[in-house]
Formats: C-alpha cells, structure tokens, sequence
C-alpha cells in the first residue's frame, strides 16, 4: 500500500482533492491519512507552556477536528483513511513537511483550484514544501475522473526518475497511458509527430513502463504553444512529470493543464 498524506480544509479544493483521492484509492491500494493545518498568527497564540497554552492549543485542534469532520460528512467519500487526522498548529508548509519527512510518506495530495498564472504555479512548485518535499506531489486542480494518464518527458525531465516514482505508485493499475515529448513551437494548431522524433526517450519509457506491468497506448511527439497543450491534456485524468526546474515551456505547460497534476523527483 501507498502512504499517502491528504491536506484538507473546509474549502472546494480540499472537496475536490478528496473525491479525487477515493477516485484514486480504487485504481491503486493507498493508506490515507488527513492532515488539516490551523494556521495561526503570533498575535494569536498564547504565551507560555502551562495550562492556558495546552488549553488554546487543545481549542484550535478541536476546531480543525469539527472542520474536518464536517467536510468528511458532507462529502460521504467511499474510501477509508488508516488512522484518526492529523490537526496541526502553525505554518502551513512546515508542518506538512514534517509529517512527510517523520512518517515517511510516499505520495502528496492536495487541492488547489487555479495554477493557470505563471508566476503563481512558479511560486508554488518552488516553495518550501514543495522543494523539500520527500515524495512526489499531487496536485488535484479539478475532478477529472477517468483512467487516462499522460507522461510528460521533454528536455529538463529525467525520465528514469519519473517513470520509476510513478510505477511504483502505480505498478500494475489498468491505465490508458500516453506518453508524450513535448517540444516548444509556435503555430496555429498542435502538431503530433512520430516517436521517432524524440530519439530513443519514449521508447525506453515504454520499455520501463512495461517491466512494471504498465503498458502504453500512445507514444508521440507533441509541438505547440504551453496554452495549447494545456488545452489538449484538459481530458486526462492524471497528468505527471518532474518538477519544472526552471520558468520555460514546460513549466507553462504544465501550469495551463487543467488536469490533475503528479510532480516527481
């Protein structure tokens, strides 16, 4: 079973990323659990260590308990999670991070609606959670239920890392698996070009996919503008690469894709 860490709020992003969650808990075996962060500031806290700070302490949490318990009641998931959720107190990314980092987590999810500017999907793809994280990172920006993914290699993307994070997750799941290298050019309509024109990457890909049990459908060379391939990955269910390690088409691209998004190491 995958390890699996859930962030959850009393919000549409955390509705969506927990429908998609139970979506994904019957294509691939996940122990779930939740983790709902209460984010307070200074001014907010109470000082010392005695019994008014365990007292505060203890409100907060049970706040962000009922927050949660109303979410999980509204939304009547068909899924279970292993244990009761994890009420954190303080920042947001720390405290994720933490629990990623002690509890060995193997897989991230997470709600959060709109990427499609630039320098906001730049921001959070590079901020401390996400650039420490220890595992690969999804990314749930709508509820796109089906069993189509896409790969996405291209220059920049290690490709035996990606492939070896995403099968062990997935090892033996019935996919409908694309594989795509997408290359930058600016014309009036997305050009597919044979495997071919890739060299030897998307070939080796299926070879590796294969040894997992994961066979592919489609291999291909896609070129076009990042809006335009973001158009054409809007139908898959999953959509998954490396982190962007750098501003440039891909990252473009990957920030347009309305598609749930698995970034990998």
């Amino acid at each position: 079973m995958i390890k699996t860490l859930v962030d959850l709020n009393e919000n549409l992003a955390s509705s969506i990323a927990l429908r998609y969650a139970s979506h994904l808990s019957k294509l691939v075996e996940l122990q779930m659990q939740i983790i709902h962060v209460e984010e307070v500031d200074h001014e907010q806290r109470a000082g010392g260590s005695g019994w008014v700070r365990k007292t505060w302490e203890r409100g907060v949490k049970d706040a962000g308990a009922a927050a949660i318990s109303r979410l999980l009641k509204t939304e009547k998931v068909d899924c279970t999670f292993a244990v009761a959720p994890r009420i954190g107190i303080g920042d947001h990314d720390s405290e994720i991070l933490e629990e990623l980092i002690v509890s060995g987590h193997e897989l991230f999810i997470e709600g959060i609606i709109s990427t499609s500017k630039i320098g906001d999907f730049y921001k959070l793809i590079t901020n401390k959670l996400f650039s420490k994280a220890p595992c690969p990172m999804l990314i749930v920006k709508n509820l796109i239920i089906n069993n189509k993914v896409t790969l996405i290699c291209g220059d920049g993307v290690d490709h035996q890392s990606m492939i070896t994070q995403f099968s062990k997750i997935f090892r033996g799941a019935k996919l409908d698996l694309e594989l795509i290298y997408y290359k930058f050019q600016e014309s009036k309509e997305l050009l597919f070009l044979d495997k071919s024109e890739a060299g030897s990457v998307l070939t080796e890909a299926e070879t590796i996919l294969a040894a997992a049990g994961l066979m592919v459908g489609n291999s291909t060379v896609v070129c076009g503008s990042p809006e335009q391939g973001g158009d054409y990955l809007g139908n898959c269910g999953l959509v998954v690469s490396t982190f962007p390690t750098r501003k440039g088409p891909r990252m473009e691209l990957l920030a347009n894709s309305p598609a749930p998004l698995l970034l990998c190491r």
